[in-house]
Order: structure tokens, then sequence, then C-alpha cells
């Protein structure tokens, strides 16, 4: 039985009051993996999301075995070992593809050091900046961060800090030398890395040929029914190429309401399905068929980095008669 995401995570909270591993139901809001893969992660157990009514829900029954599992999941939160964080790299020393893959230690030392960073430079002109903050000292932390300000920024961004739906700063602890965590939770980690990796593998195979596409910048594409995989050539052998019939209407006229935007090929990136009629919010005239991600792109990011990063995209903003 579909079940919407508000009932699902208060469904979960209460199925897991007892659980020994902290843990975040919030996450069924948010979402965090449903472009990656179409799951939602508490530890190594995936809950699918469903898109049901232009909605995305979930299965009840996925819910309640779920949160049956992790109230069951044994813990000894007295059995800790050396958690073995790697060394710090900066993002612009790794490949954007290294960097997305699922290394929960690995985003752990970036969450400590980008704090760190955040602090040392906050409030000073960018001349009086140096490499201070990468100086871990006595509590373990980087720079001059200490682990009350460490704790404050990650409850502010919970959402982007939780480790597969869970909260890893409350089991977290500084011997005086290393990190640690309890073991049965270590391992669980671990099984959540391994298991996200093969669904994120899985979601990158096109729907139509077979062939496996990149991990950076992939080729998924929500559709009224959820996400669907399809590399460049799939896509535009499946969908129309958008030829302007539409310029100088207004988004609300019924012309435009009579016209599917997923019939057609994004016009910006020219490799996924459209899935909405992009149009000029000042003046109303449909400027063309998007892409999710190139129309959530248009409109959170800043016009200099849409001009910038996309090609094709002043073109595109001058499809309204009005803004030419």
């Amino acid at each position: 039985m579909p079940i919407s995401r508000e009932y699902a995570r208060s469904l979960f909270a209460d199925l897991t009051q007892s659980a020994m591993v902290p843990l975040d139901p919030d996450e069924l809001i948010h979402m965090p993996g449903l472009a990656q893969h179409g799951h939602v992660f508490f530890g190594d157990v995936a809950v699918r999301c469903y898109k049901y009514k232009a909605r995305w829900m979930y299965d009840e029954r996925d819910i309640r075995r779920a949160g049956q599992a992790l109230a069951a999941l044994p813990m000894d939160l007295d059995d800790v070992v050396d958690v073995q964080l790697p060394a710090y790299r900066e993002f612009e020393a790794s490949d954007p593809e290294e960097w997305q893959r699922v290394d929960w230690r690995r985003r752990l030392v970036w969450q400590m050091f980008g704090q760190a960073r955040h602090k040392a430079h906050d409030g000073r002109p960018y001349e009086e900046w140096d490499d201070s903050w990468k100086r871990v000292g006595a509590n373990g932390l980087p720079g001059d961060l200490t682990w009350e300000e460490f704790i404050a920024a990650s409850s502010r961004y919970r959402h982007s800090q939780n480790m597969a739906g869970t909260r890893i700063l409350e089991l977290l602890t500084w011997s005086g030398e290393r990190w640690l965590l309890p073991r049965a939770y270590i391992e669980l980690l671990d099984r959540w890395a391994q298991r996200e990796e093969e669904l994120v593998n899985r979601a990158r195979i096109c729907s139509s040929c077979g062939l496996q596409g990149p991990y950076w910048d992939g080729w998924r594409t929500s559709t009224s029914q959820g996400y669907v995989t399809r590399c460049p050539p799939c896509s535009g052998a499946a969908f129309l190429p958008y030829a302007g019939h539409l310029r100088g209407v207004q988004y609300e006229s019924a012309r435009r309401r009579g016209t599917r935007a997923d019939d057609y090929l994004c016009r910006l990136c020219k490799k996924r399905q459209a899935s909405a009629w992009d149009h000029c919010h000042e003046h109303g005239h449909v400027r063309g068929p998007l892409c999710g991600s190139c129309n959530t792109y248009e409109g959170k990011s800043t016009a200099h980095s849409f001009l910038q990063n996309k090609e094709g995209s002043a073109l595109h903003l001058l499809e309204c008669r009005v803004c030419r």
C-alpha cells in the first residue's frame, strides 16, 4: 500500500524508538539518494521510493520491514574500535568520481576539515587566509575547531552530515589519540557503502541498450513515473528535438498545455528526456523543454553560474521575446 512520506516518517520513528543505532527518520522526507538510485538508506537497509500519481511515496510494508530490522539490530556500545580515518585531501585534488563514491570515513574527514576551514576564514579578508586550519589539534579536530562547534554545525546541516540515515556524531568519541566507534556500527556503515555502491552501479545502466553510464554527471532523469536511466544516443532516438514551435507562446496558454514536455529532448544538455516547459517568470513566455537537472540548475544557480556552465544558456534565456 503506498503511503506518504510524512506518514512513512511517523511510522518509522515509532518502530525504531528502541533502536540502538541513532537514526534520523527525516531522511524519509528529504530522500537524499533519490536521484542516484531511488532508495533511502538506514544503515545497510535500503527503502525503495515510488512515484505514485506524481508524488513520491513508499510502500508501507517496506517501512515496517526496515523499522523492525533496525529496532532488532544488536549493538554493544562498549565494544569500540579505532575508526582509522584517512588523511585529508582537498576536493580539487580528487577525481570527481572518487568523491562522489560512498566512503563514510573520507566523508567524515571532509566534514571536520570543512568546518575548520569555515571557522578559520569566516570574517577574514582573503589575503589573510592560510593553511593553519589543516593542523590537527589535541582534541583530534583540525584547526581551532572545538567539539561543541563541530556538533552545532553538524546539527544545522544534519541531512548532509548524516551517514546512511544515522547520526554518526552521537556515537563518535575521541580517546585522546584516536577516534572510536562501536565495532558493530562500523561494520554497519561498511555494509552500507557496499550496498549503496551496488545500487548506484545498477542505476547507471541504460534501460534501453544496457550500456553503463558515468558515475559523475550520469544519465538519470526524472519522469512522471520516477527516475529513468538512458544514454544520450538512446534518448536522442526516443525523444523529439525541440525546434522552437512554442516560441512566443505564453506558459499558461492552452497551446502549451496541449504539448507534453516529456515528448522532447532537453534543449540544453541534449542528452536527457525533458520533464518540464521552462518559461520566463517575468513575462510568461515559454523558453523550451528542460530535463529536471537543467531546470533545477537554471532555477537555483546564480545567473553567472548558469551562463558560464550551461552551453546554449544565453540563447535559451532569450527565447522569451520580451527579454530578447
